[in-house]
Protein backbone atom coordinates (compact mmCIF):
# COMPACT_ATOMS: atom_id res chain seq x y z
CA UNK A 1 0.00 0.00 0.00
CA UNK A 2 1.64 2.98 -1.35
CA UNK A 3 2.21 5.94 1.65
CA UNK A 4 -0.38 8.72 1.27
CA UNK A 5 2.19 11.49 2.30
CA UNK A 6 4.53 10.16 -0.97
CA UNK A 7 1.34 10.55 -3.26
CA UNK A 8 1.17 13.90 -2.09
CA UNK A 9 4.44 14.93 -2.61
CA UNK A 10 4.74 14.21 -6.12
CA UNK A 11 2.51 17.37 -6.82
CA UNK A 12 4.63 19.86 -5.40
CA UNK A 13 6.90 21.51 -7.92
CA UNK A 14 8.48 23.98 -5.79
CA UNK A 15 8.34 25.36 -2.04
CA UNK A 16 8.92 29.75 -1.87
CA UNK A 17 7.89 32.17 0.88
CA UNK A 18 5.52 34.89 0.18
CA UNK A 19 7.49 38.37 -0.55
CA UNK A 20 4.63 40.29 0.80
CA UNK A 21 3.45 38.43 4.14
CA UNK A 22 6.38 35.50 4.25
CA UNK A 23 3.87 32.82 4.32
CA UNK A 24 5.96 29.08 3.55
CA UNK A 25 3.96 28.19 0.03
CA UNK A 26 4.01 24.50 -1.83
CA UNK A 27 3.20 24.15 -5.37
CA UNK A 28 2.29 26.52 -8.47
CA UNK A 29 0.30 29.08 -7.13
CA UNK A 30 -1.36 32.20 -8.68
CA UNK A 31 -2.23 34.00 -5.54
CA UNK A 32 -0.89 34.41 -1.71
CA UNK A 33 -3.28 32.03 0.11
CA UNK A 34 -2.68 33.89 3.30
CA UNK A 35 -2.34 37.94 2.08
CA UNK A 36 -3.67 37.58 -1.56
CA UNK A 37 -1.05 39.03 -3.41
CA UNK A 38 -1.07 37.62 -7.11
CA UNK A 39 2.44 36.23 -7.97
CA UNK A 40 3.71 36.74 -11.97
CA UNK A 41 6.41 33.85 -12.86
CA UNK A 42 8.26 34.48 -15.12
CA UNK A 43 9.72 31.89 -18.12
CA UNK A 44 13.75 31.96 -18.60
CA UNK A 45 14.66 30.82 -21.75
CA UNK A 46 17.43 28.48 -21.50
CA UNK A 47 20.24 27.63 -23.70
CA UNK A 48 21.63 23.82 -24.33
CA UNK A 49 25.92 23.75 -24.46
CA UNK A 50 27.10 22.22 -27.99
CA UNK A 51 29.83 20.61 -26.08
CA UNK A 52 27.94 19.24 -23.48
CA UNK A 53 24.24 19.61 -23.61
CA UNK A 54 24.09 20.95 -20.45
CA UNK A 55 20.78 23.44 -20.02
CA UNK A 56 21.81 26.79 -18.48
CA UNK A 57 19.84 30.41 -18.60
CA UNK A 58 19.65 31.69 -21.86
CA UNK A 59 22.02 35.00 -20.69
CA UNK A 60 24.65 32.56 -19.92
CA UNK A 61 28.25 33.67 -21.31
CA UNK A 62 29.73 30.53 -20.83
CA UNK A 63 28.48 27.19 -19.64
CA UNK A 64 28.62 26.32 -15.94
CA UNK A 65 29.13 22.89 -16.65
CA UNK A 66 32.41 22.59 -18.81
CA UNK A 67 32.85 26.42 -19.06
CA UNK A 68 32.80 26.44 -22.84
CA UNK A 69 31.69 29.99 -24.19
CA UNK A 70 28.86 30.73 -25.66
CA UNK A 71 28.96 32.17 -29.30
CA UNK A 72 28.32 36.04 -29.32
CA UNK A 73 25.48 36.90 -31.42
CA UNK A 74 26.35 38.12 -34.97
CA UNK A 75 25.34 41.67 -34.52
CA UNK A 76 28.03 41.90 -32.00
CA UNK A 77 30.69 40.24 -33.94
CA UNK A 78 29.35 42.24 -36.94
CA UNK A 79 29.70 46.07 -34.60
CA UNK A 80 33.08 45.08 -32.88
CA UNK A 81 34.86 43.74 -35.96
CA UNK A 82 35.28 47.41 -37.42
CA UNK A 83 35.93 48.85 -34.03
CA UNK A 84 39.08 46.53 -34.15
CA UNK A 85 40.20 46.99 -37.61
CA UNK A 86 39.89 50.78 -37.17
CA UNK A 87 42.12 50.53 -33.36
CA UNK A 88 44.58 48.89 -35.33
CA UNK A 89 45.08 51.22 -38.33
CA UNK A 90 45.10 54.29 -36.02
CA UNK A 91 48.20 52.31 -34.18
CA UNK A 92 49.87 51.71 -37.55
CA UNK A 93 49.09 55.05 -38.30
CA UNK A 94 50.94 56.48 -34.63
CA UNK A 95 53.56 54.31 -35.22
CA UNK A 96 54.58 55.35 -38.83
CA UNK A 97 54.34 58.95 -37.79
CA UNK A 98 56.76 58.06 -34.74
CA UNK A 99 59.13 56.51 -36.52
CA UNK A 100 58.95 59.49 -39.12
CA UNK A 101 59.44 61.85 -36.21
CA UNK A 102 62.78 59.92 -35.18
CA UNK A 103 64.35 59.74 -38.54
CA UNK A 104 63.88 63.54 -38.77
CA UNK A 105 65.13 64.38 -35.40
CA UNK A 106 68.22 61.61 -36.59
CA UNK A 107 69.04 64.13 -39.67
CA UNK A 108 68.94 67.31 -36.98
CA UNK A 109 71.00 65.46 -34.71
CA UNK A 110 73.97 64.70 -37.28
CA UNK A 111 73.79 68.01 -38.55
CA UNK A 112 74.64 69.14 -34.89
CA UNK A 113 77.06 66.36 -33.74
CA UNK A 114 79.28 66.96 -37.10
CA UNK A 115 80.29 70.65 -36.68
CA UNK A 116 80.55 69.62 -32.68
CA UNK A 117 83.36 66.94 -33.41
CA UNK A 118 85.31 69.27 -36.35
CA UNK A 119 84.91 72.16 -33.39
CA UNK A 120 86.51 69.99 -30.57
CA UNK A 121 89.04 68.55 -32.93
CA UNK A 122 90.14 71.84 -33.92
CA UNK A 123 90.44 72.66 -30.65
CA UNK A 124 92.58 69.26 -29.34
CA UNK A 125 89.56 67.98 -27.25
CA UNK A 126 89.54 64.43 -27.14
CA UNK A 127 85.97 62.93 -29.25
CA UNK A 128 87.06 58.86 -28.60
CA UNK A 129 83.91 58.06 -26.52
CA UNK A 130 81.81 60.37 -29.17
CA UNK A 131 82.83 58.43 -32.27
CA UNK A 132 82.35 55.28 -30.23
CA UNK A 133 78.85 56.40 -30.23
CA UNK A 134 78.25 57.97 -33.68
CA UNK A 135 79.44 54.46 -34.93
CA UNK A 136 77.03 52.73 -32.81
CA UNK A 137 74.40 55.27 -33.69
CA UNK A 138 75.30 54.37 -37.83
CA UNK A 139 75.29 50.90 -37.00
CA UNK A 140 72.24 50.42 -35.49
CA UNK A 141 70.48 52.73 -38.39
CA UNK A 142 71.96 50.19 -41.33
CA UNK A 143 69.25 47.46 -38.84
CA UNK A 144 66.49 50.41 -38.94
CA UNK A 145 66.70 50.60 -35.47
CA UNK A 146 65.57 54.23 -35.12
CA UNK A 147 65.00 54.37 -32.07
CA UNK A 148 67.70 53.69 -30.47
CA UNK A 149 70.22 54.87 -32.77
CA UNK A 150 68.35 58.45 -32.04
CA UNK A 151 69.26 57.85 -28.45
CA UNK A 152 73.01 57.32 -29.49
CA UNK A 153 73.10 60.42 -30.88
CA UNK A 154 71.64 62.22 -28.71
CA UNK A 155 73.92 60.44 -26.19
CA UNK A 156 76.85 61.76 -28.70
CA UNK A 157 75.46 65.48 -28.18
CA UNK A 158 75.51 65.69 -25.21
CA UNK A 159 78.52 64.15 -24.67
CA UNK A 160 80.47 66.38 -27.13
CA UNK A 161 78.89 69.86 -25.74
CA UNK A 162 80.04 68.19 -22.06
CA UNK A 163 83.26 67.89 -23.00
CA UNK A 164 83.91 71.29 -24.22
CA UNK A 165 82.08 72.82 -21.95
CA UNK A 166 84.61 70.95 -19.19
CA UNK A 167 87.69 72.52 -21.71
CA UNK A 168 86.60 75.83 -21.46
CA UNK A 169 86.21 75.95 -17.93
CA UNK A 170 89.86 74.56 -17.30
CA UNK A 171 90.81 77.04 -20.07
CA UNK A 172 89.27 79.75 -17.93
CA UNK A 173 90.82 78.63 -14.56
CA UNK A 174 94.31 78.23 -16.43
CA UNK A 175 93.64 82.35 -17.62
CA UNK A 176 92.64 83.35 -14.46
CA UNK A 177 96.08 81.72 -13.12
CA UNK A 178 97.83 83.80 -15.80
CA UNK A 179 96.38 86.93 -14.75
CA UNK A 180 97.57 86.45 -11.15
CA UNK A 181 100.63 85.86 -12.91
CA UNK A 182 100.87 88.76 -15.19
CA UNK A 183 99.72 90.81 -12.09
CA UNK A 184 102.47 90.04 -9.75
CA UNK A 185 104.93 90.41 -12.89
CA UNK A 186 103.25 94.37 -13.38
CA UNK A 187 101.88 93.26 -17.20
CA UNK A 188 98.56 93.95 -17.89
CA UNK A 189 96.45 91.53 -16.04
CA UNK A 190 93.23 93.31 -16.49
CA UNK A 191 93.67 92.24 -20.80
CA UNK A 192 93.39 88.61 -19.72
CA UNK A 193 90.35 88.86 -17.03
CA UNK A 194 88.08 90.85 -19.80
CA UNK A 195 89.16 87.59 -21.87
CA UNK A 196 87.78 85.57 -19.44
CA UNK A 197 84.45 87.59 -18.84
CA UNK A 198 83.91 87.28 -22.63
CA UNK A 199 84.32 83.65 -22.76
CA UNK A 200 82.10 83.66 -19.79
CA UNK A 201 79.80 85.43 -21.88
CA UNK A 202 79.76 83.40 -24.91
CA UNK A 203 79.29 80.17 -23.14
CA UNK A 204 76.35 81.41 -21.62
CA UNK A 205 75.06 82.63 -24.98
CA UNK A 206 75.87 78.78 -26.11
CA UNK A 207 78.31 79.87 -28.30
CA UNK A 208 80.96 77.13 -28.19
CA UNK A 209 83.11 78.24 -30.98
CA UNK A 210 83.24 81.71 -30.34
CA UNK A 211 83.92 80.68 -26.65
CA UNK A 212 86.96 78.44 -27.89
CA UNK A 213 88.23 81.05 -30.22
CA UNK A 214 87.92 83.50 -27.26
CA UNK A 215 90.27 81.36 -24.88
CA UNK A 216 92.47 80.70 -27.97
CA UNK A 217 93.12 84.42 -28.39
CA UNK A 218 93.52 84.62 -24.69
CA UNK A 219 96.03 82.10 -24.62
CA UNK A 220 98.27 84.00 -27.17
CA UNK A 221 97.60 87.26 -25.01
CA UNK A 222 98.78 85.48 -21.99
CA UNK A 223 101.79 84.53 -23.55
CA UNK A 224 102.75 88.15 -24.41
CA UNK A 225 102.28 88.91 -21.13
CA UNK A 226 103.86 86.50 -19.46
CA UNK A 227 107.24 86.08 -21.62
CA UNK A 228 107.36 82.57 -21.68
CA UNK A 229 105.35 81.04 -19.30
CA UNK A 230 102.70 79.64 -21.31
CA UNK A 231 104.91 78.17 -23.84
CA UNK A 232 106.86 76.67 -21.13
CA UNK A 233 104.08 75.02 -19.14
CA UNK A 234 102.82 73.62 -22.23
CA UNK A 235 106.10 71.83 -23.23
CA UNK A 236 106.26 71.00 -19.54
CA UNK A 237 102.59 69.05 -19.67
CA UNK A 238 103.32 67.95 -23.60
CA UNK A 239 106.26 65.74 -21.92
CA UNK A 240 104.16 64.71 -19.07
CA UNK A 241 101.93 63.21 -21.13
CA UNK A 242 104.15 61.56 -23.36
CA UNK A 243 105.91 60.08 -20.40
CA UNK A 244 102.84 58.88 -19.46
CA UNK A 245 101.83 57.31 -22.52
CA UNK A 246 105.36 55.52 -23.02
CA UNK A 247 105.21 54.24 -19.78
CA UNK A 248 102.25 51.86 -20.91
CA UNK A 249 104.30 50.22 -23.72
CA UNK A 250 107.29 50.35 -21.12
CA UNK A 251 109.44 52.01 -22.69
CA UNK A 252 112.71 53.89 -20.45
CA UNK A 253 111.68 56.94 -19.59
CA UNK A 254 113.76 57.13 -16.79
CA UNK A 255 116.07 60.48 -18.54
CA UNK A 256 113.07 62.12 -20.07
CA UNK A 257 111.37 62.02 -16.35
CA UNK A 258 114.60 63.40 -14.95
CA UNK A 259 114.63 66.39 -17.49
CA UNK A 260 110.69 66.82 -16.33
CA UNK A 261 111.23 67.10 -12.60
CA UNK A 262 114.25 69.48 -13.79
CA UNK A 263 112.21 71.68 -15.47
CA UNK A 264 109.34 71.69 -13.11
CA UNK A 265 112.26 72.74 -10.48
CA UNK A 266 113.00 75.77 -12.40
CA UNK A 267 109.18 76.80 -13.07
CA UNK A 268 109.07 77.01 -9.24
CA UNK A 269 111.95 79.23 -9.16
CA UNK A 270 110.01 81.75 -11.94
CA UNK A 271 112.65 80.43 -14.49
CA UNK A 272 110.18 79.63 -17.36
CA UNK A 273 113.02 79.50 -20.28
CA UNK A 274 114.79 76.72 -18.88
CA UNK A 275 111.68 75.33 -17.95
CA UNK A 276 110.44 75.41 -21.71
CA UNK A 277 114.07 74.20 -22.59
CA UNK A 278 113.75 71.30 -20.53
CA UNK A 279 110.51 70.23 -21.07
CA UNK A 280 111.24 70.02 -24.86
CA UNK A 281 114.67 68.58 -24.55
CA UNK A 282 112.73 65.53 -22.56
CA UNK A 283 110.25 65.72 -25.92
CA UNK A 284 113.06 65.10 -28.50
CA UNK A 285 114.63 62.46 -25.86
CA UNK A 286 111.49 60.43 -26.30
CA UNK A 287 110.55 61.07 -29.69
CA UNK A 288 114.27 59.52 -30.61
CA UNK A 289 112.99 55.84 -29.34
CA UNK A 290 109.33 56.39 -30.14
CA UNK A 291 109.28 55.58 -34.15
CA UNK A 292 111.46 51.83 -33.69
CA UNK A 293 108.83 51.17 -30.36
CA UNK A 294 105.94 52.50 -32.37
CA UNK A 295 106.41 50.31 -35.55
CA UNK A 296 106.46 47.10 -33.32
CA UNK A 297 103.23 48.39 -31.73
CA UNK A 298 101.21 49.17 -34.89
CA UNK A 299 101.98 46.09 -36.20
CA UNK A 300 100.85 44.15 -33.35
CA UNK A 301 97.90 45.90 -33.21
CA UNK A 302 97.11 45.08 -36.48
CA UNK A 303 97.48 41.50 -35.91
CA UNK A 304 94.97 42.02 -32.84
CA UNK A 305 92.39 43.78 -35.00
CA UNK A 306 92.44 41.14 -37.86
CA UNK A 307 92.14 38.69 -34.29
CA UNK A 308 89.16 40.50 -33.39
CA UNK A 309 87.25 40.35 -36.78
CA UNK A 310 87.67 36.99 -37.00
CA UNK A 311 86.18 36.22 -33.69
CA UNK A 312 83.11 38.46 -34.90
CA UNK A 313 83.79 41.32 -32.87
CA UNK A 314 82.95 44.93 -34.02
CA UNK A 315 85.83 46.59 -34.95
CA UNK A 316 84.52 49.94 -36.51
CA UNK A 317 86.18 52.27 -34.25
CA UNK A 318 89.55 50.45 -33.36
CA UNK A 319 89.77 50.50 -37.90
CA UNK A 320 89.83 54.36 -37.72
CA UNK A 321 92.00 54.63 -34.41
CA UNK A 322 94.39 52.49 -35.67
CA UNK A 323 94.31 54.27 -39.31
CA UNK A 324 94.56 57.62 -37.19
CA UNK A 325 97.95 56.26 -35.20
CA UNK A 326 99.14 55.27 -38.79
CA UNK A 327 98.85 58.72 -40.43
CA UNK A 328 100.27 60.43 -37.34
CA UNK A 329 103.23 58.20 -37.66
CA UNK A 330 103.79 59.31 -41.39
CA UNK A 331 103.51 62.66 -40.89
CA UNK A 332 106.00 61.54 -38.01
CA UNK A 333 103.86 63.09 -34.73
CA UNK A 334 104.83 60.40 -32.62
CA UNK A 335 103.21 61.82 -29.82
CA UNK A 336 99.83 61.57 -31.29
CA UNK A 337 100.64 57.89 -33.06
CA UNK A 338 101.73 57.19 -29.01
CA UNK A 339 97.79 58.24 -28.07
CA UNK A 340 95.71 56.98 -30.94
CA UNK A 341 97.44 53.17 -30.11
CA UNK A 342 96.54 54.04 -26.24
CA UNK A 343 93.38 54.49 -27.24
CA UNK A 344 93.41 51.25 -29.50
CA UNK A 345 94.10 49.38 -26.22
CA UNK A 346 91.34 50.86 -24.44
CA UNK A 347 88.79 49.67 -27.18
CA UNK A 348 90.10 46.73 -27.53
CA UNK A 349 89.45 45.57 -23.85
CA UNK A 350 85.87 46.47 -23.91
CA UNK A 351 85.35 43.95 -26.61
Amino acid sequence: MSDPTENDMTGIDFEFDCPECGTHIQGEVDRCPSCGVEFVIEEVAELECPACHAAMPGDSRSCPLCGRGMVEDAPLREQQEPERKDLKEEAEKEQKEREKALREEFSVLVSRVGPLVALAKDHSIDTTAARRQIDKAVTLGKRREVDPAVRSMRECQEMLERSIADRLERDIMYLEGLAEVARKMGSDHQAIEKVVADTRERMSAQDLAGALDQVRSGKLLAEQLTGKYVEAHELYEGLEKLILNSEMFYLDVREPRKLLNEAREAGDGGDWTTMGILARKGQEELNGALPDMLAVELRKAKQSLLDAKARGKDVTTMIKVLKDAGVSMKRERYGEALERLTEFHAEEKKL
